[in-house]
């Protein structure tokens, strides 16, 4: 007993000691993603020629760390093969992915068992990215010139404030100047989570989104296993004020979604399905999201729900999917989109849209993607200058990726 005690302590303290040279080691990492993709978008009755796209992006990023400092820099390279896409000819229809070098990453940190704090250019994703999120889907992602601050005082709990000083947008006209004096500039974040109570895990956040609104919600999410199926719900409520003095909007809005889901481990594989709620306000908005994951892949309501949000947007939304380790994901989603406010014409049907992926990870480092999305407008989405036209998008991906340490 006394001998596996003393063993057993030495093997910790050996442990420690190779801990803390580690530690006191610098620690350099090598990041680097090559992504070719093609995007085909062609919107009905548009006056605009189909669009398609083929870019490739290129990320390299490099870190540094010495005991609980941290350094790290990355660009990303744009590239494009054909120019029949806007922004690089009006007479196309969009693809928001322009050539381009950018430093999206550029920022300095310390971090230890407590806190992690990053002063610099960086990404923020939070909770489902439904408020804050990198946008990752784009060729240039979505990040922050920002200090944040993640205080741990306690196992499963995280507070995080982040001082949120300009933003640089998937476009370089979604941009705003450093620390200028514009909308979205000099926003503060407030999020709280908790994630020790099993099954249940909890967040609760302020937003300021400056002259833009104020928003203050809570979630609740979590999965419970049994017998070889899971089952897991989101549960969400914010409520918005809204002081938008660029739209001359000031007004109060209310957000909530609730998703209920469920999977099966086979040993054929793992069909999954959910169904999902996601109701928004009257000019309810939410402009620094990762909102292609929202409201269909169509991104017919993208730019609707990050702006004035007029009229409101319901989605009502089914998911069928099904992960096999070989042949790899295939999912299926169908969407229903209403307002809830009647149209000036009268109406409050927007339209549906149906949403297919196949995603497959064919070695450790390469992935593909394919995805389709068909919005299908109502004849009301007229009365609303949203959703009027049918829009159809297709996508093929590649994604190569590896991160090496020295």
């Amino acid at each position: 007993m006394i001998v596996a005690l003393a063993l057993f302590q030495t093997g910790v303290g050996v442990q420690v000691l190779q801990a803390q040279e580690q530690n006191n080691t610098l620690q350099k990492k090598v990041i680097f993603e090559l992504r070719p993709r093609w995007e085909y978008v062609d919107v009905e009755n548009n006056n605009r020629e189909t669009a398609n796209a083929a870019t490739v992006r290129a990320r390299l990023g490099f870190e540094v760390k010495y005991k609980f400092l941290k350094f790290y820099v990355e660009n990303t390279l744009v590239s494009a093969f054909t120019d029949k896409y806007a922004p690089l000819d009006g007479g196309y229809e969009v693809v928001p992915d322009e050539p381009q070098f950018r430093f999206t990453q550029l920022w300095v940190g310390y971090n230890n068992n407590l806190l992690d704090f990053k002063f610099g250019r960086q990404v923020i994703n939070l909770d489902n990215q439904r408020f804050i999120g990198a946008v990752n889907w784009r060729q240039t992602p979505q990040t922050f010139d920002a200090a944040r601050l993640d205080i741990r005082p306690i196992k499963g709990l995280t507070f995080t404030t982040a001082y949120i000083c300009s933003r640089q947008g998937v476009l370089d006209s979604l941009s705003t100047d450093i620390c200028s004096d514009e909308p979205i500039n000099h926003s503060a974040v407030l999020h709280l989570s908790y994630t020790a109570f099993k099954p249940v895990k909890i967040s609760a956040y302020a937003y300021h989104f400056n002259d833009v609104a104020d928003t203050y919600g809570a979630n609740f999410k979590g999965n419970y296993s049994v017998m070889g199926i899971s089952f897991n719900y989101w549960a969400e409520y914010a409520h918005q004020i809204v002081h938008n003095d660029a739209r001359n909007i000031y007004d109060t809005a209310d957000y909530y979604h609730l998703k209920l889901g469920s999977a099966v481990s086979t040993a054929y594989g793992k069909p999954f399905f959910n169904v999902g709620y996601e109701y928004l306000g009257q000019h309810f908005v939410t402009p620094l999201a990762t909102l292609h994951a929202f409201n269909g892949w169509a991104d017919v309501f993208l730019k609707y729900t990050a702006g004035s949000n007029a009229y409101g947007l319901k989605d009502l939304y089914l998911t069928l999917g099904y992960q096999h380790s070989r042949f790899g994901k295939f999912q299926g989603v169908l969407h229903k989109f209403t307002a809830p406010e009647d149209f000036p014409g009268g109406g409050d049907e927007f339209g549906t849209e149906i949403d297919l992926l196949w995603a497959k990870k064919i070695t450790k480092n390469l992935s593909v993607v394919a995805k389709y999305a068909k919005y299908d407008a109502s004849s009301d989405a007229k009365n609303a200058g949203v959703g009027a036209n049918d829009v159809t998008k297709a996508w093929l991906m590649l994604t190569y990726s590896f991160s090496r340490s020295f």
